[in-house]
C-alpha cells in the first residue's frame, strides 16, 4: 500500500479552540465552511463552548452535554429514534459492554478489523463514524493516530469523550454529534474511516459509504468491522424465534423479553457480500476485501448473550468460545464457507 501524508493542509482561525489537527468543519446542509463563535455570554474555551454558523445557508449549530450538534436539522424519524433510544439506554449499553469487552470472539473479531489501519503512519486522522461508548477509537489513539468521534446519540458520544479523557487522550480526540450520511467535513479530510456494527442502522448505506469516501484523502482506508450477514435474518432467527415460541406454547412459560434494540436494528437484515461489494463499488471504492467474522464462536457469542439477560447470572462459555475461534479461522479459510459467516469485516481504500 502506498504511503499517505498524515499532515492535513487546514488553515485555521487563530482563536479556534479546535486542536490544530483538527479538520475544517463545513456546513453539512450546503458544505460551506462553517464559522465558528460562541453563544452570548460564554467564553470561548474548548468544544463544547462552541457554536457553528453557516453564512450562506444560514444554519446554526449549537451543543448538546457540550458536544457541537453538526447533525443537519429535520432527522427523519428513524435516525430521531437512534438519537433516543441510545442516549436512554446507555447505562444498558455499559453493563452489556462489560461483559462483552472480555468475549474471546469479541476481542479476536475488533482486533482485527484494528489490525486492517495498521499501513497508516502514526499521527495519521482517523474518523469513526457511529463511535458508540468509544472504546476502538481508544486502541486506535493508544496507536498514536488523532480521532474524531462521532455518533448521532449525545449519552453515546458524552460516554466516548469520558472514556478518552479518563485515559489520558483528551487531546487526541475530537467529538462532535453527526450524521453518517451528511458528514460535516471537507473532502478529503482524513486518512481512514471506521464504522463498526453501524452501517446496517442507516437508512441510505451507500450515502454513508460515498460520504466516506468523499472525506477520505486519497490512498485513504475505510475500515467496517463487524457488519452482520444477511442471511442470519433468512435463516437462523425465524428458525430460532418459531422454536421459541413453540416452547412458550407448549410450556406457559415466557421466554422471550422485551428485546432491547433500535427500532433501525429491529428492521435491519445485514449485508450480503455481494450486496457489500457492489455497495464499495457504486460508492467509487475500486479496491475492497471482505473478511470472515465468526461462525461457531458468534453463535456461542449471541447465544450466551441472550440467555444472560433471561438468567440470574452471566452465562461466559470463554474457554469454549476460545477454542471455536481458532475454529473460525481455519472454517472461514474454506471457499463454500467465506460467504456466510456470522459477521464482515471489510476494508476498502480510495483511489490514490
Amino acid at each position: 500500500m502506498e504511503s499517505i501524508s498524515k499532515e492535513p493542509e487546514i488553515e485555521r482561525a487563530p482563536e479556534s479552540p479546535l486542536p490544530e489537527w483538527a479538520p475544517a468543519i463545513n456546513c453539512p446542509k450546503c458544505g460551506t465552511r462553517l464559522t465558528i463563535g460562541r453563544p452570548e455570554g460564554s467564553e470561548l474555551k474548548a468544544e463544547g463552548d462552541l457554536c457553528f454558523d453557516c453564512d450562506r445557508c444560514g444554519a446554526s449549530f449549537g451543543s448538546v452535554y457540550g458536544l457541537p450538534d453538526l447533525t443537519p436539522p429535520g432527522l427523519d424519524n428513524t435516525k430521531a429514534q437512534e438519537r433516543s433510544h441510545y442516549t436512554e439506554n446507555v447505562e444498558y449499553y455499559l453493563r452489556m459492554h462489560s461483559t462483552w469487552h472480555r468475549s474471546p470472539f469479541y476481542r479476536h473479531y475488533h482486533r482485527s478489523f484494528l489490525r486492517l489501519f495498521d499501513p497508516l503512519p502514526p499521527g495519521s486522522l482517523i474518523l469513526e463514524c457511529g463511535c458508540g461508548l468509544g472504546h476502538d477509537g481508544l486502541e486506535l489513539m493508544r496507536r498514536g493516530h488523532f480521532l474524531v468521534a462521532t455518533d448521532i446519540s449525545p449519552g453515546q458520544l458524552r460516554e466516548a469523550r469520558r472514556l478518552h479523557r479518563r485515559e489520558g487522550l483528551g487531546r487526541s480526540s475530537l467529538h462532535l454529534l453527526a450524521d453518517a450520511e451528511n458528514l460535516p467535513f471537507a473532502d478529503a479530510s482524513f486518512h481512514g474511516v471506521l464504522m463498526v456494527a453501524s452501517l446496517h442502522h442507516l437508512s441510505d448505506p451507500l450515502k454513508a459509504l460515498r460520504e466516506a469516501h468523499r472525506v477520505l484523502k486519497p490512498g485513504g482506508i475505510l475500515v467496517l468491522g463487524t457488519e452482520p450477514n444477511r442471511w442470519q435474518s433468512k435463516t437462523i432467527y425465524p428458525v430460532g424465534k418459531a422454536l421459541i415460541k413453540t416452547v412458550e406454547k407448549l410450556t406457559g412459560v415466557k421466554v422471550l423479553g422485551d428485546e432491547m434494540v433500535s427500532e433501525a436494528d429491529k428492521k435491519a437484515e445485514g449485508f450480503f457480500g455481494r450486496e457489500l461489494e457492489t455497495l464499495f463499488y457504486r460508492a467509487g471504492f475500486r479496491e475492497n476485501r471482505l473478511l470472515p467474522a465468526g461462525y461457531l464462536s458468534a453463535a456461542l457469542f449471541f447465544l450466551c448473550t441472550e440467555l444472560s439477560q433471561r438468567l440470574p447470572f452471566n452465562l461466559k462459555l470463554y474457554p469454549l468460545e476460545a477454542l471455536l475461534v481458532i475454529l473460525d479461522d481455519w472454517l472461514g479459510r474454506l471457499p463454500l464457507l467465506r460467504k456466510v459467516p456470522w459477521h464482515w469485516n471489510a476494508w476498502a481504500r480510495k483511489a490514490p
